[in-house]
């Protein structure tokens, strides 16, 4: 698959049943219940959308056939040497297959924070299927989160992060779209990820999402492969540049964005009434303001202006 056409889209329930459907959200109300007494402070435990809990219980109670949204939240733990926050998307045929989940820490290095998600993951995998596996992902935390807390100074972090990007040697810019993106649990974690691996662009909610990520190839590789691991209707690179750059070259000069940021009625582009829909005129404008106005025309196939 191209780096153009790649993409990923949510695992329809066709393959289920009603029956076995309403099994399956009953469960995860069950585990949301266990999950709400654990972490009565909505500090601990956000969940993004919580109507989404009431149109799931509609659901598996038979007051409604409207299948709801899917259900995403985060849990904040504390442990002994910093905080761990734990993104959760769960498709609806959770828990028969696993959900999405990844979890990171501003006092915690790029590999540091690597690590614990890859033997997190190593041990979800080690419970049996079907299981509920969010309680026993916080719980491993609460156990060994803290064994990956980096004691080296902040300097030493700094230089490592040196020298990967000494040995990287393409600036890479991806051009996303998708469907919709509505969640603030998502938007939120596109914005974190974003500042965790050092890229500068934006993110336009709505539908249709765009996104813009620019940066050392291997941190926007890094950045889509988990941005499109979440749960998605459609989300896929419409365009993948990229360029060779030496060590001493100065990546701002490179870059097109100076910051990563949420685009909306503060870069002039207007929102209407809905909430999620913006003027495409002004879509076009910023694109044009930023040396990128072409990507119109892959986005939507026709040619922008201006309103």
């Amino acid at each position: 698959m191209s780096k153009e056409t790649e993409g990923q889209s949510d695992v329809t329930c066709e393959s289920l049943d009603q029956s076995e459907l309403v099994a399956m959200i009953e469960l995860q109300l069950s585990e949301m219940d266990m999950l709400q007494s654990m972490f009565p402070d909505p500090r601990e435990l956000e969940v993004d959308d919580p109507s989404v809990l009431c149109d799931l219980r509609d659901f598996a109670e038979g007051r409604t056939l409207l299948l709801p949204p899917r259900l995403d939240l985060v849990i904040n733990l504390d442990v002994e040497k910093g905080r761990l926050s734990m993104s959760v998307n769960l498709p609806h045929h959770y828990p028969a297959v696993q959900p999405s989940v990844f979890v990171r820490s501003q006092t915690l290095n790029r590999d540091a924070q690597h690590r614990l998600n890859q033997e997190l993951l190593g041990y979800l995998k080690t419970l049996q299927q079907g299981d509920l596996c969010v309680g026993p992902a916080v719980t491993w935390l609460q156990e060994k989160g803290e064994t990956f807390f980096d004691d080296c100074p902040e300097e030493v972090s700094k230089s490592d992060d040196n020298l990967v990007e000494i040995k990287d040697t393409k600036f890479a810019r991806l051009w996303i779209y998708s469907h919709h993106i509505y969640s603030k649990v998502k938007r939120k974690d596109i914005l974190d990820l974003s500042k965790e691996f050092d890229l500068t662009g934006f993110c336009l909610p709505g539908k249709p999402g765009i996104i813009c990520v620019e940066g050392l190839s291997r941190n926007t590789e890094d950045w889509w492969h988990k941005v499109r691991s979440w749960n998605w209707q459609k989300i896929l690179c419409k365009k993948h540049e990229d360029m060779e750059i030496t060590a001493e070259q100065d990546l701002s000069k490179l870059r097109r964005f100076s910051t990563f940021e949420e685009l909306g009625s503060e870069n002039n582009i207007r929102v209407k009434s809905s909430g999620f829909h913006v003027d495409m005129g002004d879509v076009f404008r910023y694109l044009e303001n930023h040396e990128s106005g072409y990507v119109f025309k892959e986005y939507f196939g026709i040619n922008g202006r201006p309103t």
